[in-house]
């Protein structure tokens, strides 16, 4: 966990627990006084209860002895259901006494319970007795008998009125004490509250304030780091410009940018850049959006090759976008020269070929005029004349094509990207060839798997250079005409796949030595003669491939040198057959 996250972590948990606390605090004051109202209520509960319940026994006690006397005295049948009533009244008060929860907690009552319900069995037992008792002589016995029992009922009774007494005291001072200090504790616990949420406020203010001094001093950091990176921008020695990622609006621009291309963001020519630099950062095939490799005509009628990344930037407190571009114009001139160059060498190279080859269709015309003017002179028919000129006109179309072929090779290349047929660009770049192959019994074979509409985006006749190169190489490799083995092979394959065109051109030449194999595409690399190569052509070749965001590797393989090109398919564009 980083130490930001732990900070925003502990900032949360502190007061969250200390404001938790003052919850449970107050909670705690609040539960306590209920808990003491509660309380007094019952003890002014239990004082009524134990008090009143006794008192009533005692009441009942008096008035059933009162009827018993009063039977005694004159004994009827009126007086004696009077004494029935009043024992009745007298057992349920007895029944009271040790059944309530209240009575119990007197100790007279709980050690006498078995004796009280003992009482009131016998009670029960003598109202039942005197129900059926009609006045007589019989009854005198009855009433001595019901007289003893109730003795140890009034001593019983005199005991509990006693300690219930007690008792009442014992609740009485309580309930006074708690009169006199109603609200101790609870306003102890309000005090502990209070200074807490004091403490609270205090450690948090003194964390605030110094949160706020962080801040402070994070933003003078921040404006400190803004100002060194616009510094720095300013200073860049190559165009930089802040975009806005969601309007693509130019929000900056360097002093070189505004002397490369527009001097205010505001000019239609940043939105024309801006545009093209997106359109190329999300071309597909491309190895990492955001590299920008571009050519752009600027309002002033010249073109400027463009070089840089786009990368998202913090500008300004928002992620914006970071264009930086560098003028590679003389860059990219120095290398168009280098590849004008390597294929003026090469035409030089093929020259003795090219020239064999011219000859042919020469040595064929030449025939022909002297065939043609042998039948007029012999006064032949016009017919044969006809068919010795048109044999004449297709070995001069024969011509014609040869010196087209040549004359567009020798092409100055250009940086304007244009669809083009893959398949008809590697026939073109092996017709080229195809004589030298021949003279040095050489077999050349052509493995394409491409639909002829299928294309890809760039310089057509910088691919076929590429094309050319590798045939050159992979002929060289036999070494000279004379040393050429039987059964030289060059074999050319290409098929699309994955959204790509994958060529390979393989010879069986006994392939790269292992510390050259992987500084091949070097500059100045070369396994050539000093007087046969520059080292220039396969770096060359890896730059018109990168350019068209395609890639090439080296590999030995099938006993020789097999080189592996892949280039992304320009979907949008279909190319019409050749």
């Amino acid at each position: 966990m980083s130490s930001l996250k732990r900070r925003s972590l502990r900032a949360f948990i502190v007061p969250a627990a200390l404001t938790g606390a003052i919850v449970v605090l107050f909670a705690a004051t609040i539960m306590l006084f209920d808990a003491q109202s509660a309380q007094r209520t019952l003890l002014n509960s239990s004082i009524r209860s134990t008090g009143w319940a006794t008192y009533q026994a005692q009441l009942e006690l008096l008035k059933t002895k009162a009827a018993l006397a009063e039977v005694r005295v004159e004994p009827s049948q009126a007086r004696i259901q009077n004494l029935v009533l009043r024992l009745e009244l007298l057992i349920s008060r007895v029944n009271i006494l040790h059944t309530s929860s209240e009575m119990l907690a007197l100790e007279s009552i709980s050690t006498r319970q078995a004796a009280l319900m003992a009482t009131e069995h016998r009670l029960a037992l003598w109202s039942d007795r005197l129900a059926h008792q009609d006045p007589g002589e019989a009854v005198e016995t009855l009433l001595q008998g019901l007289n003893k029992d109730l003795q140890p009922l009034e001593v019983g009774l005199q005991t509990v009125l006693q300690e219930s007494v007690a008792f009442n005291d014992k609740v009485f001072q309580r309930e006074k004490e708690l009169a006199r200090n109603p609200a101790r504790v609870p306003f102890a616990l309000l005090i502990i509250a209070t200074i807490s949420l004091v403490v609270i406020l205090v450690v948090q203010s003194v964390r605030d304030t110094r949160r706020v001094a962080e801040l402070a001093q994070l933003e003078r950091s921040a404006r400190a780091m803004q100002d060194n990176l616009r510094a720095i921008i300013e200073a860049m020695p190559a165009a930089t410009i802040i975009i806005d990622a969601d309007t693509r609006r130019v929000l900056f621009i360097n002093p070189h940018a505004a002397h490369l291309v527009a001097a205010t963001p505001q000019d239609e020519e940043w939105v024309r850049l801006v545009q093209l630099a997106f359109d190329v950062a999300d071309s597909p095939g491309q190895p990492q959006w955001g590299l920008i490799n571009l050519t752009f005509p600027r309002a002033r009628g010249d073109v400027i090759s463009l070089r840089g990344a786009l990368s998202p930037v913090l500008w300004e407190g928002r992620r914006q976008l970071l264009l930086v571009l560098a003028d590679t114009t003389r860059i990219r001139s120095s290398q168009l020269q280098i590849m004008q160059t390597a294929k003026l060498a090469t035409l030089g190279e093929m020259a003795t070929a090219i020239a064999h080859e011219l000859n042919q269709p020469l040595a064929v015309i030449k025939m022909a005029v002297a065939n043609a003017v042998r039948i007029v002179k012999g006064g032949g028919e016009a017919e044969a004349v006809l068919g010795k000129l048109d044999r004449i006109g297709a070995q001069v179309d024969r011509a014609k094509r040869i010196t087209d072929q040549v004359r567009r090779y020798g092409r100055m290349p250009s940086d304007q990207k244009e669809p083009f047929s893959a398949r008809h660009a590697i026939e073109l770049a092996a017709s080229f060839v195809a004589e030298q192959y021949r003279a040095a019994n050489i077999r050349l074979v052509l493995e394409l798997e491409l639909p002829p509409d299928l294309a890809v985006r760039g310089d057509q006749t910088m691919f076929e250079q590429v094309i050319v190169n590798l045939l050159v190489n992979a002929r060289d490799a036999f070494g000279g005409e004379a040393s050429v083995p039987a059964g030289a092979t060059v074999r050319v394959r290409a098929h699309p796949g994955d959204g790509q065109v994958h060529i390979r051109v393989c010879d069986n030449a006994g392939g790269i030595a292992a510390h050259i194999l992987d500084h091949i595409f070097e500059p100045f690399m070369t396994t050539k003669p000093a007087d046969k190569g520059t080292g220039l052509g396969l770096a060359v070749s890896r730059n018109v491939l990168r350019d068209m965001h395609g890639q090439i590797s080296a590999t030995n393989a099938d006993g020789g040198a097999c080189f592996d090109i892949t280039l992304p398919v320009s979907v949008e564009d279909m190319v019409p057959a050749a």
